[in-house]
């Protein structure tokens, strides 16, 4: 070992700088560990770990991030330290041509924050990055009154005007973290993310997002909160809606949707009970797509139907938003995989799941990837034990929470919650997670829902379905129905016996092969079948 680095310092005799990929945080202490006497550890430095989240924000470049993970280039061979640095000079030639066409002003903001004083003890790595830059702009360190110039125009039109003050009043100090951040904001609005290892090693990357943009000031002079952080301009914007629904309203006459709406953009945990048909999606999608497109942060929908997830994510598409992604039961291998890249790279701000999912290594993985916006449980009765459609799996949803993103905002959403329910639901996260829920009830009436009990005998069973059905499905109106049985034979049987008496019926259950499944709900979905059979099955996720 010895004498290969006395002969690695040999052949360093002459160069212009130490290249490498994750140099800083993994080579160069392990080399200085062996012998802190090599002359190489005094030459400038430059680390195109580094340098990637600058020159590749966009997602036409995430395959860059997705093959260096954990600072190691990923490749088909082994232990190859000589391609290991061919990739690395030939990675440097790729960042310097695509950093070549960014704005003049960002690179003067990314010359200055990467070779600031406090942003790496080791002078050569100050000195490297800076003989970089000078090179890329034909010009020297910019002073500071040029950088913090070209800071305040890189933010004025994409950040709160308060905020952004206050971050240029100590830009040195925040660094590589700042320079990742208009990195990021170079982008936003589209599908990137902060790298997982960028988040990891400067956190405040993220934290500087969020509050440059996220973070609604009261100054009437500042254009982006007063647009971004207004809950009825973000309606506007993502769904054309002039207004949110005047009904329910809360103590003050104000829409609850509203309500809700603006305590979720505002980072406050809600549990909201609006009954079925008043916008209860919108509570979650409209504070999901805002957070997403300011800051790229992911929101996790926990929802119990799968159903309900495609219709969600549908709706969505319709809209022509096409950034919500539902991982279920009912996904081939391959469609699974293109859900979790999507959910990965970027690609998704809106995430909906049952559950059981998060028991999946696959999907726990996904979210590691990613920075947790906000949890939203719909259907949220299903948490609490005195719940009709009580599910364990929702209780292990906070511990997955608490361990995984504590500090994101939950948001509890249900039609169906008595007091004791709620009661419960509350106490729930108040002890497992310490979050107090932000109570909003919009009571229970459902003027467009009625039960019925009918009375029959296992011999007329299948005629009064058919007898129920017509009479409240005719053949020339639209509409659909699901009739649930016990078992599956039941399914199977009451499907045929409809179809025989020419209604278009199928049956589902979890015997079914995942492309089955999905082709039967498409179908009801699109109006081709009128009756859906099912077992529970057809609300699992």
């Amino acid at each position: 070992m010895a004498s290969a680095l006395v002969q690695l310092d040999a052949y360093a005799e002459g160069a212009t700088y130490v290249l490498g990929h994750n140099l800083i945080a993994f080579d160069l202490p392990h080399l200085r560990a062996a012998n802190p006497s090599l002359r190489l550890l005094r030459m400038p430095s430059i680390d195109t770990l580094r340098l990637n989240p600058l020159a590749f924000p966009r997602n036409p470049y995430h395959h860059l991030v997705k093959h260096y993970q954990d600072g190691q280039l990923k490749r088909g061979r082994v232990n190859n330290p000589a391609l290991d640095a061919q990739l690395a000079l030939q990675l440097l030639a790729d960042q310097r041509d695509a950093l070549r066409k960014e704005a003049p002003d960002l690179l003067v903001a990314w010359h200055w924050l990467t070779t600031a004083d406090t942003v790496d003890r080791a002078a050569q790595a100050q000195a490297g990055f800076d003989a970089f830059f000078s090179t890329l702009r034909q010009a020297p360190r910019p002073a500071d009154a040029e950088a913090r110039e070209a800071l305040r125009q890189r933010l004025a039109e994409a950040a709160c005007r308060e905020q952004a003050e206050k971050v240029l009043d100590q830009s040195a100090r925040h660094g590589w973290a700042l320079a990742y951040a208009l990195a990021w904001l170079s982008v936003a609005g589209g599908n990137s993310v902060i790298p997982p290892w960028v988040r990891h090693e400067f956190p405040e990357a993220g934290q500087l997002v969020r509050r440059l943009r996220d973070l609604a000031c009261t100054d009437p002079a500042c254009n982006w909160c007063r647009e971004r952080q207004d809950a009825r301009k973000e309606l506007k914007r993502w769904f054309g809606f002039d207004d949110f629904r005047p009904d329910p309203a809360d103590d003050d006459g104000r829409p609850m949707q509203q309500s809700i709406v603006e305590a979720a953009m505002a980072g406050e945990s809600v549990l909201g009970i609006l009954p079925t048909g008043t916008g209860k999606s919108l509570c979650y999608q409209l504070p999901a797509l805002s957070r997403y497109d300011k800051t790229g942060a992911l929101t996790v929908v926990i929802s119990p139907l799968v159903a309900l997830m495609a219709d969600q994510v549908a709706g969505l598409e319709r809209q022509g938003i096409d950034c919500a992604v539902t991982v279920n039961g009912m996904l081939s291998l391959p469609e699974r995989k293109e859900a979790l890249d999507r959910v990965r790279l970027g690609d998704a701000g809106i995430l909906v799941i049952a559950p059981e999912q998060l028991r999946s290594v696959a999907v726990r993985n996904a979210l590691a990837q990613r920075e947790i916006g906000a949890w939203v449980l719909d259907e949220a009765h299903c948490l609490s034990r005195w719940g009709h459609d009580f599910r364990p799996d929702y209780r292990y949803v906070t511990r997955f929470i608490r361990e995984k993103a504590p500090d994101a905002p939950v948001l509890c959403l249900t039609a169906t919650a008595k007091p004791d329910v709620r009661k419960d639901i509350l106490r729930h996260f108040r002890e497992r997670s310490g979050v107090d829920l932000r109570e909003f009830d919009g009571g229970a009436r459902r003027a467009n829902l009625d039960f019925v009990v009918m009375q029959t005998t296992p011999g007329r069973k299948f005629d009064d379905i058919h007898q129920i059905l017509e009479a409240d499905l005719p053949p020339h109106l639209p509409g659909g129905a699901i009739v649930y049985c016990a078992t599956r034979r039941q399914a199977e049987d009451v499907a045929e016996f409809l179809s025989r008496k020419d209604v278009a019926a199928e049956h589902f259950h979890a015997g079914l092969s995942p492309e089955d499944k999905k082709t039967v709900q498409q179908r009801f979905i699109d109006g081709e079948l009128r009756v859906i059979v099912a077992t529970n099955a057809f609300g699992m996720g």
